[in-house]
């Protein structure tokens, strides 16, 4: 048949397709699913292509958990699922952008609670996000400050951003005001107002199906993390964290923590809701721990510093910041002390920060006196006040302690290693090894996701402060890891306890 011919019927076939009910309505149906992905990515910011990539991201990760993590599979199997389901994270994470970014870094500090994969995937997420061009964020500075253009605040503004994060990037500067002023300008991305909504009520729900999922209770969480990751879009009130935490800084740290420890200045007049203005400070992040040793720094003054900071804050003032990854601490020469090496540590991005009442304060530093007293009873005492009848499994959550066996789990350990160890003489007692080796290490893990279901079970008398409290905690734990661990990290946060409750009685 000519090509022509052959044309021609299959066009009158797509005609009587058209003119059928069915294919009209599948035309339809189409039409509507392209203008509504259109739709989504030009006026939306792709926040429904987003959320639905987050729950089926969830629902891949949820059936292979229930399918294949089971106690007859071998420990490489169990952990391979484990790596699956980090790496299926990780790329939900990076190709949503924005928010999730900052839900896979929560997800990537809880190393004391998840198997090592979550933390060795999702710890790049710490690294510099993709930035946007000048042309796109000149819109939020302009409608941050009516009637005013970039070049009418600032001179020299950078074409590039010298850092970018998952809700802004930062250029560089000097004020139109003060022309010799170095500055800071943090700007956030344009598509964040847009797709805020759409990302909580993805983590909401997500929240949900997991804990339906898995029996495990943590959306008693999540009101707390909704309603801090909405304050920390508001620049302004992020600004008057950082000028509170140079206060407390100034007023109630010891000479050591005001020498040691550095908070930018805020320029008001070039700060608004989305737009935050603060001095420029030149330093090496804690993101490049090599860059830090060719430099001559020693691990065990920064982690020192840093450890004492975040315990003051934690125990002496109760204004904490709830984000000390790494890329928000430089080192630099203090700039007084022209005559030998000394670290000063700059503290960065203050939009995190968690008010604790004075009653979790002071409960909580009794806690930590506890621990370093090895006063079991109050430990337990006050772990049950907040609902939680496991004291070591909340010491465990806190970054207090690892994880530690029950007496049957540990006994199943040593006999599965006793075995390891053992020569096999037969097939039989190599597989029978082999079945104990797998069924000691899905016991240890199903124990201590069984514990913290327990601890969790009761979760309304938990204080709201401790979400970001012990975020704050694993992150200056995973810190002090990364750089071989130079600091007794418990012993610092135990002093400052003490600290702290003996003010708190000086006060009263």
């Amino acid at each position: 048949m000519p090509f022509t011919q052959q044309a021609g019927a299959l066009a009158g076939a797509w005609r009587r397709i058209l003119r059928g009910r069915a294919g009209r309505i599948s035309v339809a149906a189409a039409t509507a699913a392209v203008a509504g992905y259109e739709y989504d990515r030009h006026c939306r910011a792709s926040a429904v292509a987003r959320t639905l990539r987050a729950f089926w991201t969830i629902a891949v990760i949820s059936a292979d958990y229930k399918l294949n993590f089971r106690s007859e599979r071998g420990i490489e199997y169990l952990n391979s699922v484990h790596e699956r389901a980090a790496r299926r994270l990780l790329a939900c994470c990076r190709d949503n952008g924005g928010l999730f970014i900052k839900f896979g870094q929560s997800i990537a500090v809880q190393s004391a609670l998840l198997p090592p994969p979550f933390r060795r995937e999702l710890s790049v997420l710490y690294d510099n996000a993709p930035s946007v061009p000048v042309p796109q964020i000149a819109p939020v500075i302009e409608r941050s400050f009516p009637g005013m253009a970039i070049d009418d605040l600032f001179v020299d503004f950078s074409p590039e951003a010298v850092a970018s994060a998952s809700v802004a990037q930062v250029h560089t500067a000097r004020l139109r005001s003060d022309p010799l002023q170095k500055v800071a300008v943090k700007v956030q991305k344009p598509e964040i107002q847009l797709q805020i909504g759409w990302d909580l009520f993805a983590l909401r729900t997500c929240a949900r199906l997991i804990e339906l999922a898995f029996e495990i209770p943590i959306m008693w969480s999540v009101g707390e993390v909704e309603s801090r990751l909405r304050e920390e879009l508001d620049f302004e009130r992020e600004a008057h964290n950082s000028e509170l935490a140079r206060r407390d800084l100034a007023d109630l740290g010891d000479s050591g923590l005001r020498r040691g420890v550095y908070i930018p200045r805020v320029f008001w007049e070039a700060t608004g809701r989305e737009v935050l203005t603060t001095e420029w400070v030149d330093g090496v992040s804690l993101v490049h721990p090599q860059q830090l040793a060719r430099d001559g720094w020693s691990n065990r003054e920064i982690m020192q510093r840093m450890v004492s900071l975040f315990a003051f804050q934690i125990f002496v003032t109760g204004n904490v910041h709830g984000d000390p990854h790494p890329g928000n601490i430089l080192v630099r020469q203090h700039p007084d002390n022209a005559h030998a090496r000394e670290p000063q540590l700059v503290l960065l991005d203050h939009g995190l920060y968690v008010r604790e009442s004075r009653a979790f304060r002071r409960q909580y530093a009794e806690f930590w006196r506890s621990a370093m007293l090895n006063d079991r009873r109050a430990m337990k005492r006050i772990a049950q006040s907040w609902g939680m009848a496991d004291a070591g499994m909340f010491s465990t959550m806190v970054s207090l302690k690892p994880p530690q066996l029950s007496s049957r789990a540990h006994r199943a350990r040593k006999a599965a290693e006793s075995k390891s160890a053992a020569e096999s003489k037969s097939a039989t007692e190599s597989e029978g090894k082999d079945r104990g080796s797998r069924r000691s290490h899905f016991d240890r893990q199903m124990e201590l996701k069984a514990r913290a279901v327990a601890a969790l079970r009761d979760s309304r008398g938990l204080p709201p402060e401790l979400v970001f409290v012990t975020r704050n905690m694993n992150i200056v734990r995973a810190n002090n890891q990364s750089l071989g661990i130079p600091v007794n990290r418990v012993q610092i946060l135990g002093q400052y306890a003490a600290l702290g409750l003996r003010r708190m009685l000086i006060d009263e």
